[in-house]
């Protein structure tokens, strides 16, 4: 099986409504993630995918949607009313769902599919150097 893996970095803010500790609160990661395509075969220039194909596409994306913005729960109201009123800021709304590192993964992981017309074997969304969030395909 031939595999490749592909980084990002990014710079996004977020909170988590309901939580208990201190990620109640508006804060903000400096985020990698990371994206693994495997194939069993190789197309006819020898790739499984393109790693330039697949940095643009997806690093556009990110760029568009994640960096430098407030990734929200779409019923962060408070939140997103507030940030209304700073121009210039930027937000991205997740559908009822806290924009954990998880719920990061999974998006950028279909995020791959319809980009790109390829399921990756798994998205990791790194929030520090030491925790991360995983979504993989399963059989």
């Amino acid at each position: 099986m031939y595999q490749i893996r592909v980084e990002f970095s990014f710079d996004s803010g977020h909170r988590v409504l309901e939580h208990n500790g201190k990620c109640i609160f508006p804060h903000g990661h400096s985020y990698k993630a990371e994206v693994w395509l495997s194939s069993e075969t190789l197309n006819p220039m020898g790739f499984v995918f393109d790693f330039t194909e697949l940095k643009r596409a997806l690093g556009s994306w990110i760029d568009k949607n994640w960096d430098h913005a407030f990734l929200l729960n779409s019923k962060d109201v408070e939140l997103l009313n507030a940030l209304a009123t700073v121009e210039g800021s930027r937000t991205y709304l997740f559908s009822e769902e806290n924009p954990t590192a998880e719920v990061m993964a999974r998006q950028l992981f279909l995020q791959t599919h319809d980009l790109c017309g390829v399921a990756p074997n798994k998205v990791r969304v790194w929030e520090s150097p030491t925790q991360y969030g995983e979504y993989s395909c399963t059989d």
